[in-house]
C-alpha cells in the first residue's frame, strides 16, 4: 500500500535546538493544542491580543491569537516531541515547505514578544505633548495629545488644510514623538 507523501516529512539533522518550528492547530484550537504540547515537555509561544469588538452594537475587550491557527513550539533536547506533534490533541501537523519543516529563529520570537509587551504598556501621555501617529492614512503625522477618551482611545489635535482639528484615535496607535 502507498504512503501519501504530506504524512512522511523528512526532519533533517541540521535543525538547532534553539529554533522554533511553526505548528498548524485544528480551527480555534490553539490553546488546546498549546497546553497539549506543553504538557509534552515543549515550550510553547501563542501570541495573544487584546482586541475591542462590537457584537450586537456594544463594545467589547476580547483576547484573540494574533497568529489564527497557528502557534511557535520549541523542543529543546527532546526531539522525540516532534514525530509526536501530529498527534497531539488540536494539532494539526507542523508547518513545512515542500519536505522541508519550517523553523524561525529564536530572535524573531523574541522580536514578538518585545512588540507585544510593549503593545500592553501603551505609553502614558498628558495633555498638550507632542505624538506621532503609528498608523493609519495619518502615518508618521505629528499631533497634539488632548485628552483620553476610555481605557483605549485617546482624542489628539492635528492641523489638516490649515486648520486643527480634533481626531478620535486608539492609543495603541500613539508613540511620543522622538
Amino acid at each position: 500500500m502507498a504512503k501519501s507523501k504530506s504524512a512522511w516529512v523528512p526532519l533533517t539533522s541540521s535543525m538547532s535546538n534553539n529554533d522554533w518550528y511553526i505548528v498548524l492547530t485544528k480551527p480555534r484550537q490553539e490553546s488546546r493544542a498549546a497546553q497539549q504540547l506543553e504538557n509534552q515537555g515543549g515550550e510553547v509561544f501563542l501570541p495573544m491580543l487584546e482586541v475591542e469588538r462590537i457584537r450586537q452594537g456594544k463594545r467589547i475587550k476580547k483576547i484573540e491569537t494574533l497568529f489564527p491557527g497557528y502557534l511557535f513550539l520549541r523542543v529543546g533536547e527532546d526531539d522525540m516531541l516532534l514525530s509526536r506533534v501530529r498527534s497531539t490533541f488540536g494539532v494539526n501537523k507542523l508547518l513545512t515547505f515542500g519536505a522541508e519543516v519550517m523553523q524561525i529563529q529564536d530572535a524573531l520570537i523574541e522580536d514578538l514578544r518585545t512588540r507585544l509587551a510593549q503593545r500592553e504598556s501603551a505609553p502614558a501621555f498628558k495633555q498638550g505633548d507632542v505624538v506621532t501617529l503609528a498608523d493609519g492614512p495619518f502615518r508618521d503625522y505629528q499631533a497634539i495629545f488632548h485628552q483620553y477618551n476610555g481605557e483605549e482611545r485617546a482624542v489628539i489635535l492635528i492641523k489638516l488644510l490649515g486648520q486643527q482639528n480634533q481626531l478620535l484615535i486608539d492609543l495603541a496607535q500613539l508613540y511620543p514623538k522622538l
